[in-house]
């Protein structure tokens, strides 16, 4: 698979490409093969950019080089992709400080080339299309003309948005600014939410109530558009959750960033408008009409596609938000059956993309298996365990040794950069932190913080860093039980039941796991055991 020797265990089920015996030993070896790659990632020779910004995918170019694809770019996914992959994820996890400049030119980019005008009817937000190899994103004029049956009826074309990309890099802007604390990215992200405040809209049935028969599948917000004028071109999307991800985390710290009391009831407004509808009887949740995400699929005025990332995404939110939920114990594993019994390979511990590509790709089935981890995390059912556990192995035979990570087993030759880096990265860290055991063993990484991290830095005898909330959890992997764990300069006690400050230790045969509570302060240092140092 992928050009390596199938691994598998004395049951005939499958193990990982990597250090196949070692259970999630592959998993970090993955991502930095991929994190290692878009490092020096090719440029282009007509703009002398990374081909990730201005190409949606790349090929071999028999030379030893590559070459971007003539197909359209989906700048979004990438760019706003980065934040939480490189910025966030492997930050942390490496303190690595490259992922900041990285980074910063792809939001500077989106900024700069990819923003509509202001005084439109959806005025400064970004775009999430783009012609191949353009520096200048305004959508893909190749779907402005239906020239071959390939391109009719598909696709953005020019000056057209889609509305759930808002929401997505929006949130990249707002994690970046709330590590950088650079107000361009605020901007940039209060921008993107005044537009989905000021254009949301009531389901039928949000707005009649007991008038249930009257059924709707008009969603919070259209899912494609004209930028200029806000004609609709494509009416339903139920992937909101990116853009509840950016009103919620703004309502959430508007005293840190001054939110005005009118911004503020208005991303309220909208937001809860979003919520109730997910679980009206016109809402995905109850419809199973998870559709609507991708930008070169065809148009859908019947909502016959089927998407997988929507309801993975939005199970992943509950989780990090159980409150949304009182019947998270139902609705997350709901949704992760549906998906399996959807959009599973047959015979394959893989996941397919959607019922308009149904192909199956290393980002949605670590997609799938991220989330499965996390409701391990959360429930402790050890099949959800398990589960992860042969769906990574799977999307672990995508990264090869040279940092190519191939989109699909039977994909071909073509190497996406949403599929197969930025949408592929940050699944494998977060399987990572909620299953501390598969990060490397006798090392020491930070593996998840509730909080965004401002600054980390890796000592052979500490590890010290700071984060944007006061208030926060963190859950690092050791090579040995700290000496000790401080907060704002005040050591904070070792407990097995934290109330407020804490910290917890979880030992396993190498080394353990640290749990960090803090309420107090930001900046948290550990010291770490001398006799383990990093590697």
């Amino acid at each position: 698979m992928c050009g390596a020797k199938v691994n598998l265990d004395r049951n005939g089920k499958l193990l990982a490409r990597y250090k196949p015996q070692t259970p999630g030993a592959s998993y970090a070896i993955a991502v930095k093969l991929a994190v290692d790659f878009l490092k020096k990632c090719p440029v282009s020779p007509k703009n002398n950019l990374p081909l990730y910004l201005t190409h949606c995918s790349m090929y071999r170019d028999g030379k030893g080089g590559y070459v971007g694809s003539d197909w359209p770019h989906n700048p979004i996914v990438v760019n706003g992709g980065l934040v939480q992959s490189l910025a966030i994820d492997w930050r942390n996890y490496s303190g690595d400080e490259t992922m900041i400049a990285i980074t910063r030119q792809a939001l500077d980019h989106q900024i700069k080339f990819g923003t509509t005008p202001a005084g439109w009817q959806w005025s400064n937000v970004p775009y999430a299309s783009s012609d191949a190899g353009s520096v200048t994103y305004h959508g893909a004029s190749r779907f402005d003309t239906a020239v071959t049956d390939e391109n009719k009826g598909r696709g953005d074309g020019s000056y057209v948005l889609e509305v759930d990309k808002i929401g997505e890099m929006g949130i990249g802007y707002l994690r970046f600014y709330q590590i950088t604390g650079e107000e361009k990215y605020l901007d940039a992200a209060l921008k993107c939410a005044d537009a989905l405040a000021k254009h949301v809209r009531k389901s039928i049935n949000t707005e009649r109530g007991l008038e249930w028969k009257k059924l709707s599948v008009t969603s919070p917000w259209p899912f494609r558009v004209r930028a200029e004028t806000g004609e609709i071109l494509e009416d339903y999307t139920s992937h909101t959750v990116e853009n509840l991800r950016l009103l919620d985390e703004l309502i959430r710290i508007r005293e840190n960033i001054k939110l005005s009391r009118e911004k503020a009831a208005a991303y309220k407004n909208a937001s809860a408008i979003a919520w109730r509808w997910m679980y009206s009887a016109d809402g995905p949740i109850k419809t199973s009409i998870w559709k609507g995400y991708f930008e070169d699929i065809r148009f859908d005025p019947i909502n016959l596609n089927r998407v997988n990332n929507s309801p993975m995404e939005f199970a992943r939110y509950l989780l990090k938000n159980p409150l949304h939920d009182t019947e998270i114990s139902t609705t997350v594993p709901g949704l992760v059956w549906w998906v399996k019994n959807t959009f599973g390979e047959k015979g394959m511990n893989a996941i397919n993309e959607q019922t308009g590509c149904y192909l199956p790709m290393g980002s949605h089935t670590s997609r799938y298996a991220s989330v499965c981890a996390m409701w391990y995390e959360h429930s402790g059912d050890k099949w959800f365990k398990e589960e992860a556990y042969r769906f990574f192995n799977h999307a672990s035979y995508m990264a090869e040794p040279d940092g190519v990570v191939q989109t699909g087993h039977n994909w071909g030759s073509e190497i996406w950069f949403s599929d197969g880096y930025t949408d592929y990265i940050r699944h494998f860290m977060e399987g990572i932190a909620s299953v501390p055991e598969w990060a490397p063993a006798g090392e020491n990484h930070l593996l998840r913080s509730t909080s965004v991290v401002q600054k980390i830095q890796y000592l052979d005898k500490q590890i010290s860093y700071q984060t944007y909330d006061k208030v926060a959890k963190e859950v690092l992997r050791l090579a040995a039980k700290p000496l000790a764990v401080k907060v704002d300069g005040l050591a904070i006690k070792e407990t097995k039941n934290p109330a407020n400050e804490g910290w917890v230790w979880e030992p396993l045969s190498t080394g353990g796991v640290l749990r960090v509570y803090h309420t107090n302060g930001a900046a948290v240092s550990i010291s770490l055991n001398t006799a383990n140092k990093l590697m």
